[in-house]
């Protein structure tokens, strides 16, 4: 029944990773539904909808095939593997119970899928069947599941678990099927992929987020329900191979499955004439503030007779949509278009109260194909045959000066496939008609590109008095603070919007001590005597500072200033003085970890001073050395070190895949890491990287001097008992178990785990230990089971129990397996145990 159940599982996560993302979320509604399903029923019903409900429509063509196996009918007596595994199951459910529902003339696997689910709740899940009735139904139910196992072909598909090192080529373990198409993953770094088990159809490699692994393969998990709500929602993962259980981050299946609202900026439904063109262009933003060199850079481009393909590119917020709604109202007033379609692939909207998901109008090119053909609703349509992705593709190649066409895609990036959409635009369209794309990503050439970045200072300005007067804080308005603003912000006008809403929470404008001047005389006079009365270690600090135009994390500037090349320097005492002096500004994460900005007049002057000071060549070393840890803005700080760490991990597995000394970077890593106890945790992952004994064992040094300053971390001990696991270490790994069951929040199936680890450990003499130490680590793991023995699983209560009879403690061993046999009557384990303690003291 388990091997049942785990077929079942791994057929419908790869039946729903063949399902296409749409606008309707059809893959996302089933996921969230199956990551909530306490029950093989709920994953029959998934599977129903997966292949005859509207998801259907959305299965990739590819997956089509393995899918028809399971819709196609047989009738009785067919030969096919399908009428074998019904036939068999059928038999199996009459055996265990006659008014369980015999197999029909004519069946598919839906009906095996959905019997299955009955027979399983009819024995496993609510029944209590007899010993004669298992040995009589269990040679069919055998038949029934291996028929599927062999002769489904989703299971001889390519499933492959990668893992990308810090070196960017992945690790490649394959699962099931001939993963050796996928061997260029080893070599390549151009490919992005999450760490995960995949599925391949026709040679694409397809997620499976309800399938868990690991990069050795020792285990699989699949979704078992158990969702849990919260700041840090999680839901189950069981191992039907070892019953290990783990949770499972569930941040992606939180949002709930009803429709979203669409977007401020989709399109309008219908085509209507706006000024002298036709369009569904959707109204320009309520506060937009005129851009007049971009917008007359755009419109020059767009009314020329070159460049197909004009690309708005720039990052998220910075005003890309509300610069391209300006643009086409004012080129559908000049009639430039004889119409002008709007496609919007956009699922969030960046509002001033947060950003909020949307409903995405297109997201694929039949979505764009489809939408196109209602906007222009052409005769031939009605036709039978009619192929919207044609007449697409048709109409943007059609060279017509009177019926020239303006495609906008909003939010490309969002697409579903943009490289391949962005490609078929590219061959397709031909001047005089035109596409315009906005997107934060661009990865495709051949159009004309056009950066958008933050707005200029009269721009900003503009938009901080029209956004002020709104909020009722205009007088908080002065100048010295738009200076601020803008400098904080770099004109980014998404940000001053979100500073301003929270300039009117505060009810007060923040103080600023920044001011920037663009001539040097002027930044002479405001720095030139601060930086005279500077002790020399505080200069070369300052100039270290200013030779990079970025925030600098203090770790990462106090591990480059410690490097052997440099003598010894009060880097405490130095910030101190920059800090005093406003030549620098110290930014405080909720962590307590400290950035150090550098403000751009400060900037500017320091690197004047720079170019002649006897610090130069010692400040450009530690200068590269501190740009390996990447660089920062303002808002990066919000992420802490974490992702500073992870970029000088990456730089140290470089260089040691290029065969170059690391231990520089390594040192200066180590020396965060004794302050950002995390970063550990990045240098045990790099010697994991490695199969060797001596980095493992480097690893397992870094876990434990992580541990040694976050000994409550989970994470931490799970990753250590993993090392001492591959290691062969089976005390370390007892020793780590151990601890993991003693820190707060653990699962009570890790305290059962360490249960386990002893008793296999104890079966294969592999501890060796004195009576005196075995009795204090079975009463340690006693203590914690007991202690939670109400959250204890009928399976986790036979552990405990097999360690008070390991203990002599016969009488509490009794109470246990009692316990766990009133809870589920029909367990192997309990049953032994049972059977052991009713045979007498000689048999226990």
């Amino acid at each position: 029944m388990l091997l049942g159940e785990l077929v079942i599982k791994l057929t419908m996560s790869a039946l729903l990773a063949g399902v296409e993302n749409d606008r309707d979320r059809q893959r996302y509604k089933i996921a969230y539904q199956l990551v909530r399903a306490d029950g093989i029923g709920e994953w029959s019903r998934a599977l129903s909808e997966v292949l005859t409900g509207p998801a259907s429509a959305h299965i990739v063509s590819a997956a089509r095939p393995y899918a028809r196996e399971f819709t196609e009918n047989f009738p009785q007596g067919h030969p096919s593997w399908q009428r074998v595994a019904i036939d068999a199951l059928s038999q199996a459910g009459q055996v265990i119970d006659s008014d369980l529902e015999a197999a029909p003339r004519k069946a598919n696997l839906q009906w095996w899928v959905k019997s299955f689910a009955t027979l399983r709740n009819r024995t496993r899940g609510h029944g209590a069947i007899t010993t004669s009735k298992c040995s009589a139904s269990a040679p069919h139910l055998q038949q029934a599941i291996l028929s599927v196992i062999t002769g489904s072909s989703i299971f001889s598909a390519p499933w492959v678990y990668l893992h990308r090192n810090l070196s960017g080529k992945y690790r490649v373990t394959a699962i099931g099927g001939d993963a050796s198409e996928f061997s260029y993953l080893k070599s390549e770094k151009e490919h992005t992929y999450d760490d995960g088990a995949y599925i391949a159809f026709d040679s694409e490699l397809k997620p499976l987020p309800l399938v868990g692994s690991d990069v050795d393969a020792l285990d699989f998990f699949v979704a078992n329900g158990g969702y849990r709500e919260g700041s840090a929602p999680t839901f189950e993962m069981l191992s039907y191979i070892s019953d290990v259980r783990i949770r499972r981050d569930a941040a992606d299946f939180q949002t709930p499955p009803e429709a979203l609202p669409a977007s401020e900026t989709e399109g309008l439904p219908n085509l209507d004439v706006q000024g002298q063109s036709f369009a569904n262009v959707p109204p320009s933003l309520a506060e937009y503030v005129r851009r007049p060199d971009l917008e007359e850079e755009v419109i020059g481009l767009l009314k020329d007779d070159r460049h197909p393909v004009v690309t708005l590119v720039g990052r998220g917020g910075i005003g890309k949509t509300s610069l391209a709604l300006e643009v086409l109202h004012r080129l559908a007033q000049d009639g430039d278009y004889f119409a002008i379609l709007w496609f919007s692939a956009r699922d969030i909207d960046l509002l001033a109260t947060g950003p909020k998901p949307v409903r995405p109008a297109v997201l694929s090119k039949e979505d764009i194909a489809k939408q196109f053909v209602s906007l222009m609703n052409p005769a031939e349509s009605q036709v039978k045959g009619f192929k919207p992705a044609e007449y697409l593709a048709a109409s943007l190649a059609e060279r017509d000066e009177d019926k020239r066409l303006l495609l906008v895609f909003d939010n490309f990036e969002t697409a579903s496939h943009p490289l391949e959409l962005y490609q078929f635009i590219d061959s397709c369209v031909r001047c005089p008609n035109k596409v315009l794309i906005t997107t934060r990503m661009r990865d495709f050439k051949a159009d004309f590109p056009v950066e958008i970045r933050g707005l200029k200072r009269g721009e900003f300005e503009d938009l901080v008095m029209t956004t002020s007067r709104k909020l009722g804080i205009e007088s908080l308005m002065t100048l010295s603070y738009i200076d601020s603003l803008y400098e904080e912000t770099d004109g980014h006008p998404y940000f001053a919007k979100i500073l301003l809403g929270d300039t009117k929470r505060e009810g007060r404008a923040v103080p600023v001590k920044r001011l920037f001047l663009n001539k040097e005389d002027s930044l002479r006079a405001l720095f030139e005597r601060s930086y005279g009365v500077l002790t020399p270690a505080a200069q070369r600090v300052f100039l270290t500072l200013a030779n990079w135009r970025s925030l600098v994390p203090r770790l990462a500037l106090e591990a480059a200033l410690i490097r052997p090349q440099n003598e010894s320097i009060d880097v405490d005492d130095a910030l101190d003085q920059l800090e005093r002096y406003s030549m620098i500004e110290v930014i405080t994460d909720d962590g307590g970890d400290e950035f150090i900005r550098t403000p751009m007049t400060a900037t500017v002057f320091g690197q004047s001073k720079l170019k002649v000071s006897p610090f130069r060549p010692l400040v450009i070393a530690d200068t590269e050395l501190i740009q390996q840890f990447g660089p920062m803005q303002a808002t990066d700080v919000a992420k802490g070190m974490g992702p500073r760490v992870e970029r000088m991990v990456r730089v140290i597995a470089s260089r040691r895949l290029s065969g170059q000394d690391y231990r520089t970077q390594m040192r200066a890593l180590e020396y965060v890491a004794e302050r950002y106890a995390a970063a550990w945790l990045r240098i045990a992952d790099f010697y994991l990287e490695s199969p060797g004994d001596e980095d493992l064992g480097e690893a397992r040094r870094s876990i434990e001097r992580f541990l040694e300053k976050n000994s409550d971390d989970l994470d931490g001990w799970r990753k250590l008992i993993e090392i001492n696991r591959r290691l062969g270490d089976v005390s370390q790994e007892l020793n780590a178990r151990i601890n993991l069951a003693e820190v707060p929040g653990a699962e009570y199936s890790e305290i059962a785990n360490a249960a386990s680890c002893f008793a296999y450990a104890q079966k294969n003499q592999a501890l060796g230990l004195d009576p005196d130490s075995k009795s204090m680590i079975i009463a340690s793991i006693v203590r914690l089971m007991e202690a939670r023995i109400g959250e204890a699983t009928p399976t986790e209560l036979s552990r405990l129990a097999w360690l008070y009879i390991a203990s002599k403690d016969t009488t509490r061993a009794a109470e246990v397996v009692r316990m766990g046999l009133e809870r589920e009557p029909t367990n192997p384990h309990l049953s032994k145990l049972d059977q052991r303690l009713s045979d007498g003291p000689e048999a226990v």
